[in-house]
């Protein structure tokens, strides 16, 4: 079973670089190997080193390996390899006679990008911390997460490979390096160990049932949105990047009618269950996100916006307003919201909306369609809300649901029946009249509890879990909670032994 699961990983991160089957001694049975080449044959496959061991990379001849071109080889090799190179290579050969070592894995040879890695040379955190700091600092969860004897080395897979040419004098590599730099600099923020000097797309642990501590298909990466995010980070940092995309520039929402509207809106306030002033900034701030513009642009845009409004917000709210836009929990402006704006604020209400084309919305749905965008993207907004307000020290944030509605700019009415609908929040309500409080969370936050190598943590996990559980509201969500944690804690009793398992407490 976990044979299955490990080739499933490394398809995933070799984005069918390599051959299914070897082409000489393949096990296989022959219909199955006939079929697999006619549909690989259509494409160019690469190469890959390996080594046996760490100190192979470092010998007086070089590096000590050898040459695999097949996931069936690989897969049959796997306990005895130490290191490998998760992108592959074009071509990749020998510099002896007795084929011992390897050459040919220069990054001008690469034929594809599969994956950026980090290399963390510390374990003064958890591989929790890690998939926090990723969320909250960097480009998002990540797919893979491996722990190493000194340290842990954090795997962010391409949703598509980025092919390699010698076009432009190698551009695309280019773009891909700096991406790499900036993801790295990004962790070495926030967490310990990170080397911002590794060698981007060279030799790494290569992943097995032992080391892999954290797992997820659906957390691949847009290469496209990783430009974009790149662009910003050298916006903040004040350098320029080798490439500005004239698809992106096409493709400039805040180019748009509907954005020029809202910027010449002045009167704007707002009133409970209204979208108001806070919710038109952060859209305007989501615009200059997707569009691809650094947070220090989009600052001072909304900054000059905010002196021209009739009830200007402090600059410390602005600020926060940009921070929360970007974060990158959503990758544009919401159709919806944009519209409800124009209608509410707007001089003229007949604006074409125009957003960017990786954008979540589309133009035409059905009604029944519309209803269920409309209450997901409440969803996210709440989502979004809890973690802004919390963290796994304090994983309930409790206010009043006055407050709650007016910082997300959602009706009361509304906020109820997104709770009641979701799997993901969890709401538990304490007294009545002025001294009511409401506790808000979500599966992810006591998920991330109940994961948690810390005792406080998971205490923390196990006392709210309790209280919200007394809200009937809360069962759909605590039971997606429990079957999370029960495939975890499945996959965490597989990676360890029988021994461990019995002595484990």
């Amino acid at each position: 079973m976990f044979e299955s699961r490990m080739n499933h990983i490394l398809n995933i991160i070799l984005g069918q670089g390599i051959y299914t089957y070897k082409l000489k001694n393949s096990k296989t049975n022959l219909p199955l190997k006939v079929k697999a080449f006619k549909v690989e044959g259509k494409t160019k496959k690469g190469a890959l080193p390996v080594v046996r061991f760490k100190e192979d990379l470092l010998t007086p001849s070089g590096v000590k390996g050898y040459v695999v071109t097949s996931l069936e080889s690989l897969t049959e090799d796997m306990d005895a390899l130490s290191h490998w190179s998760p992108n592959v290579f074009n071509y990749l050969t020998y510099t002896d006679d007795q084929r011992r070592y390897i050459k040919g894995h220069e990054e001008k040879n690469l034929q594809q990008i599969n994956t950026f890695v980090v290399d963390i040379d510390s374990k003064r955190q958890s591989y929790t911390d890690i998939l926090s700091a990723a969320v909250e600092h960097s480009i998002g969860a990540p797919t893979m997460v491996l722990e190493t004897p000194k340290g842990y080395q954090v795997y962010f897979v391409l949703e598509k490979p980025l092919f390699i040419s010698n076009k432009n004098d190698f551009r695309g590599l280019k773009v891909a390096k700096r991406i790499s730099e900036n993801i790295k600099l990004s962790l070495a923020k926030v967490l310990h160990g990170v080397d911002v000097s590794c060698n981007d797309f060279g030799f790494f642990r290569i992943p097995k049932k032992e080391n892999v501590r954290w797992f997820s298909k659906e957390c691949v990466f847009d290469f496209g949105n990783l430009i974009s995010w790149s662009r910003r980070q050298d916006d903040d940092r004040g350098r320029g990047l080798f490439v500005v995309s004239q698809e992106r520039r096409e493709n400039d929402v805040t180019e748009t009618a509907w954005f020029r509207e809202l910027l010449r809106t002045q009167d704007v306030k707002g009133t409970s269950g209204q979208l108001g002033r806070d919710n038109l900034m952060f859209t305007l701030a989501l615009a200059c996100y997707s569009a691809g513009k650094g947070s220090d642009e989009a600052l001072d845009l909304l900054d000059e916006y905010n002196s021209r409004l009739k009830n200007p917000v402090r600059h410390t709210e602005v600020e926060k307003i940009v921070r929360s836009a970007y974060k990158g929990r959503f990758k544009g402006a919401s159709k919806t919201y944009i519209q409800e704006l124009l209608d509410t604020w707007g001089i003229k209400k007949d604006v074409k909306i125009e957003t960017a084309r990786s954008g979540w919305y589309k133009f035409k749905k059905e009604r029944e369609d519309r209803v269920r965008s409309h209450y997901e993207e409440w969803e996210e907004d709440v989502l979004s809300y809890i973690d802004e307000m919390t963290q796994l020290d304090r994983p309930v944030h409790w206010t009043t649901q006055s407050e709650i509605c007016e910082a997300i700019g959602i009706p009361r009415s509304t906020l109820n029946e997104v709770i009641r609908q979701s799997t993901k929040i969890m709401i538990k309500r304490i007294g009545k009249g002025r001294a009511a409080k409401t506790g808000l969370t979500s599966v992810a936050v006591l998920l991330q509890c109940a994961l948690s190598y810390q005792k406080t943590h998971r205490i923390q996990y196990i006392v709210n879990l309790e209280l919200f559980l007394t809200e009937k509201e809360n069962e759909t969500a605590i039971e997606e909670l429990q079957n999370q944690l029960a495939v975890y804690t499945k996959l965490q009793d597989a990676r360890r032994g029988p021994k461990e398992r019995a002595n484990s407490s």
